[in-house]
């Protein structure tokens, strides 16, 4: 897929200044017919995230060329006349490079007659955790992606697509890079393999957001001596819920109450009064029967349950009289309004304070649709829990998912998505890239701040194309998603064409249900319970039917047959097979 240089276009991050300047206009080689004309050079006391960022452009140099370039530190004797200048080295800030007032994982890069100079905002620490900013390591992989066009497919040494180049030319460059998203996380990713993977893919924090649902200590703290900071339950009792799940983590909180908002403020204020405050839910179904929260309420369309009726609905379910008792708090409509203006209270106490904080809460449940009339900020930062099935991410939901994104949108505030979306599906070829990559290019479009993917579970072989979209449409927002998945089937050398076939079968058989749908397939066939994920398996057959298998091995096979002479590609294709 051609794209921009690496000086124009900065994958993951955007370019925020890129200023030509008087360089060697074919740019600065690195290797010539196999030949090593550079050395890389670190600092002297070099970080972490630098040493691991010249070894992994030693590696893929080397794996592309098959020279290696030396690394060696800035003090020791240098008899090659180039130079790969990593990080924060002496040579570099001679050069007037600075990269120390930039945001964490930014860099600049810069090409002269006889150096390359990456220089990040790094940190200290490892260089694979989440929150060590590594500008220089970002530096080196939007080289190795843009001028060598290297990509990794999947975790592992059969995922690496790397060219073969006898001679390597940096182009010429003098650019500022800062971070499209302030941050980009993808939770699971506990081998080694996907740590790696996910750093050369430029998962990471250039900022440390406080969010997730943030309530759960408030009843042992305050369960005894301030009761109205938790939601009313329909009886008029203010208790942990018995249709609920246990523990203080479940209860919910009475969000119309001046007191938890003031409570919230001196806890946040005890802690050092941070950017981000958080003021997540608590999980599950949220509900405050009182008679402020359903005033705070406005009417819900979707809602077949009359407004001035809910409360009567509410107590009859909780009561067990009508629908099921753990879902009493279904009958009140979407509380996004109640819960928007609660945002709206603490972000501007909180504002009064330190005006830059951000107030973070999840949009999530039944406080997910967009509210009817408050009028949010960029104090506010939301967290989109988007709608999802058991069947990983369709196209219903996508609509559900850009309805909701925009309405939010509309407010004001500022929007971050926090999705589940790979963690359904388990271990069938749930296809859903297609889809998946025009949800995330519409939400870079409006808006997006920041992601947090729930979570890698290493489905690499069976949702490999999905897995891969995610990671590149975040690091190119310009690229169509066919030509992503083009270039995922083209790792597969002479069966390219197989293996597309191959996946636009899984496509073609992926379901739509919509809601009610899918519960009517699963109660139908459902005898025991089956957990959160495994009613996936109730319904698999329906899916994945006999025939289907048979034509997905049939396909392998074909594909077996076209790659018998490239063994790297044959060793991808039997990858697949395993599923």
């Amino acid at each position: 897929m051609s794209r921009p240089s690496a000086a124009l276009c900065a994958i993951l991050l955007v370019l925020a200044i890129a200023v030509l300047a008087d360089l060697p206009v074919a740019g600065l080689e690195l290797v010539r017919d196999g030949k090593p004309l550079a050395s890389i050079v670190v600092p002297a006391q070099a970080l972490p995230v630098e040493t691991y960022a010249a070894q992994e452009l030693q590696y893929h140099l080397e794996a592309a060329a098959g020279v290696r370039l030396a690394i060696i530190s800035e003090t020791d004797s240098q008899s090659a006349v180039r130079h790969f200048y990593l990080g924060h080295c002496e040579a570099a800030a001679r050069a007037g490079i600075d990269p120390s007032r930039l945001p964490g994982n930014s860099y600049l890069l810069k090409v002269t007659e006889n150096d390359v100079f990456i220089a990040g905002k790094d940190s200290r620490g490892n260089a694979f955790d989440m929150d060590t900013h590594g500008g220089t390591l970002f530096g080196v992989y939007d080289l190795l992606d843009q001028e060598f066009h290297m990509r990794w497919l999947w975790p592992g040494k059969l995922g690496e697509v790397i060219p073969k180049q006898r001679s390597l030319t940096v182009t010429a460059a003098d650019a500022q890079v800062t971070p499209r998203l302030w941050f980009k996380v993808w939770r699971g990713g506990v081998s080694e393999g996907e740590r790696v993977w996910l750093k050369r893919q430029r998962f990471g924090r250039s900022v440390q957001p406080q969010y997730g649902h943030s309530f759960g200590n408030y009843w042992p703290r305050f369960g005894q001596t301030h009761p109205e900071y938790f939601a009313m339950l329909p009886d008029g009792t203010r208790r942990p819920d018995p249709t609920a799940d246990p523990g203080p983590e479940w209860m919910h909180m009475c969000v119309s109450e001046p007191g938890l908002a003031h409570q919230i403020i001196a806890d946040w204020k005890a802690k050092g009064a941070p950017e981000f405050l958080n003021v997540c839910e608590n999980d599950g179904w949220a509900g405050c029967a009182c008679p402020v929260c359903l005033s705070w309420d406005k009417p819900d369309p979707g809602n077949p349950v009359p407004f001035d009726q809910r409360l009567e609905a509410a107590r009859r379910a909780f009561a067990g009289e009508q629908g099921r008792r753990d879902e009493w708090m279904l009958q009140l409509g979407s509380l996004s309004d109640r819960y928007a203006r609660f945002w709206k209270r603490v972000a501007e106490e909180a504002a009064q304070i330190r005006p830059d904080v951000k107030v973070v809460g999840y949009v999530y449940d039944n406080y997910r649709k967009p509210p009817m009339k408050p009028t949010l900020n960029a104090n506010v930062l939301c967290g989109v829990v988007p709608q999802e099935s058991i069947f990983g991410y369709s196209k219903l939901d996508s609509e559900a998912f850009r309805k909701d994104w925009s309405g939010w949108e509309r407010t004001g505030c500022a929007l971050f998505l926090r999705p589940n979306y790979t963690l359904q599906a388990p271990n069938f070829p749930a296809f859903y890239a297609r889809t998946l990559g025009e949800d995330l290019k519409f939400a870079i479009a409006h808006g997006l701040k920041g992601t947090d993917f729930d979570s890698l579970t290493s489905k690499y072989s069976v949702q490999g194309p999905s897995l891969f979209m995610l990671a590149t449409v975040l690091n190119h927002p310009e690229a169509a998603p066919d030509a992503v998945i083009a270039e995922f089937c083209a790792a597969f050398g002479a069966a390219s064409s197989t293996v597309r076939d191959y996946f636009d079968l899984w496509e073609s058989v992926y379901p739509n249900y919509s809601a009610a749908e899918q519960a009517e397939k699963i109660q139908a066939k459902r005898k025991y319970g089956a957990g959160l994920y495994g009613p996936y398996y109730l319904v698999a057959d329906e899916i994945f039917t006999p025939e289907m298998m048979g034509r997905a091995e049939s396909l392998l096979e074909t594909a077996r047959e076209q790659t018998a002479r490239d063994i790297t590609a044959r060793a991808r294709v039997e990858w697949l097979a395993k599923g």
